[in-house]
């Protein structure tokens, strides 16, 4: 269960680990409930990690399919995973 803020107001997400592949150094997510879902049919992230340099790169993917043809693209969720990133980064970089 992660939560966030989406346009202004508080949300949560209940997400599950469909897959991960450590020799390719992906993480694939599925959303089980939550605000996402109210827009959403289907909705699924992958991150995948590459090394470069002395650090890595964070690449999300997203895949969805939405409720009907009103719902906006999703870019307030990828604003979402760019803060987590940094924020990740940020943690690995004072961890060392």
């Amino acid at each position: 269960m992660w939560y966030y803020a989406s346009q202004g107001k508080s949300a949560a997400c209940k997400e599950v680990r469909e897959n991960v592949d450590e020799k390719n150094r992906t993480i694939v997510y599925g959303i089980l409930e939550g605000e996402i879902s109210n827009y959403y049919k289907t909705w699924k992230s992958t991150l995948n990690v590459t090394p470069n340099g002395e650090g890595s790169l964070a690449k999300w993917t997203i895949e969805y399919e939405k409720q009907n043809d009103h719902v906006p693209e999703p870019l307030n969720y990828c604003d979402f995973y760019a803060i987590w990133s940094k924020d990740v980064d940020a943690y690995l970089l004072n961890a060392k």
